[in-house]
């Protein structure tokens, strides 16, 4: 008489299958939600609209627009650092609320785990 012994081996192989099927269409929603990013517009503004930066939710700078009362005082005043500074503050509020923006949608697929290296 012969016995049939499942093996476990299969099972697993299966499970592996199942695994890598749910990472691809992880990985493909990402990519999805990554070129949604780039049509998402964020706008900044510092120093009560001296300085605007509107950027995507793929951290492009899209424009930045410097009021004409600030570049005249700058000028006048012979300030350079201080417009350099708004300009800085302007870019990094906008990255800030752009990695923010990513972190939330990416999130939907990654169940909120923190992914290392994602963006």
């Amino acid at each position: 008489m012969v016995r049939k012994i499942k093996s476990k081996g299969n099972q697993a192989a299966g499970n592996q299958g199942d695994i890598l099927k749910q990472a691809q269409v992880m990985q493909q929603k990402m990519l999805e939600i990554q070129e949604e990013l780039k049509g998402k517009e964020l706008e900044t503004s510092v120093g009560g609209g001296a300085v605007n930066v509107k950027i995507n939710g793929q951290k492009e700078i899209l424009s930045i627009n410097i009021s004409d009362e600030i570049l005249k005082e700058a000028v006048e005043d012979n300030d350079k650092e201080m417009l350099e500074d708004l300009i800085v503050s302007a870019v990094a509020e906008a990255m800030r609320q752009a990695e923010e923006l990513a972190e939330k949608e990416m999130s939907s697929v990654t169940g909120g785990m923190n992914i290392p290296g994602l963006f």
